[in-house]
């Protein structure tokens, strides 16, 4: 990256950047995360009075995830605006992108569909949290540490990719409960 002392603005990217790839990667993250979200606020919009407190915490959980993982996709293109180096970059960004899951999870609007979850299906509360979640994190938690630094991009857009999957399997749930009720 540039700096202003050789006339370059340090906010433009630089084309010749190995990063680069990752960053176009993480922005069409970004944009697939944000039609989720666009999906899921059209389900909770729609005028369906037989929708179950189950399937609006489903809803609200795509929104919620969809949400996250669009934040959790720009976090490191707007840090790399700082010029920071590779260890700061993604330890910066894997720490903020880890403080989001949890501070979603532990939200008190997010009790409800945890404790909905694990009361109404056990199963799907046991693939979320030893399934999908320990992949989503132990990336973030490497990024953090400094651990495999030369794979650090690649840990943290696994991490947001699982988490994508993470937001369209809750849609897929949604959809296909929406389907079962009406047939």
């Amino acid at each position: 990256m540039g700096g202003l002392q050789d006339g370059n603005c340090p906010l433009t990217p630089d084309p010749e950047s190995a990063l680069s790839p990752t960053f176009d990667l993480l922005a069409a993250l970004a944009a697939i995360a944000g039609i989720f979200v666009g999906f899921g606020s059209l389900v909770a919009l729609s005028e369906d009075t037989d929708a179950g407190a189950e399937e609006i915490h489903m809803v609200r959980s795509v929104v919620a995830i969809g949400l996250l993982t669009l934040v959790g996709a720009l976090i490191p293109l707007g840090l790399a605006g700082f010029g920071l180096g590779d260890r700061a970059l993604w330890g910066w960004s894997g720490a903020a992108f880890l403080s989001l899951i949890w501070f979603g999870l532990l939200h008190p609007t997010n009790r409800p569909v945890l404790a909905t979850m694990i009361r109404t299906d056990p199963k799907a509360a046991l693939f979320f949290w030893l399934v999908l979640e320990p992949p989503i994190q132990i990336p973030l938690v490497l990024c953090i540490l400094g651990i495999f630094l030369p794979y650090a991009h690649a840990l943290y857009t696994l991490a947001v990719v699982l988490n994508l999957f993470q937001c369209a399997q809750t849609l897929v749930q949604v959809v296909y409960g929406r389907v079962e009720r009406a047939t």
